[in-house]
């Protein structure tokens, strides 16, 4: 999924569980991210697990229970 940036709405959107893939336009929308999972994991009581390939702009999250 092609995105500008992740929003907590993106993140809450996911389930317990799932993963989705996301393709972002450089390596500093990545970093950002990464804080906003942290900061919407907090808030909603569970944990966001992030792979990044960076060379690609590509960004996997998972929703996983705290």
């Amino acid at each position: 999924m092609q995105l500008e940036r992740i929003t907590r709405e993106d993140l809450r959107a996911i389930r317990m569980g799932e993963s989705r893939i996301y393709e972002l336009p450089s390596y500093g929308a990545i970093l950002s991210a990464r804080a906003t999972a942290y900061a919407t994991g907090r808030i909603e009581g569970c944990r966001f697990v992030l792979s990044a390939e960076p060379e690609k702009n590509v960004l996997t999250i998972t929703r996983m229970p705290r």
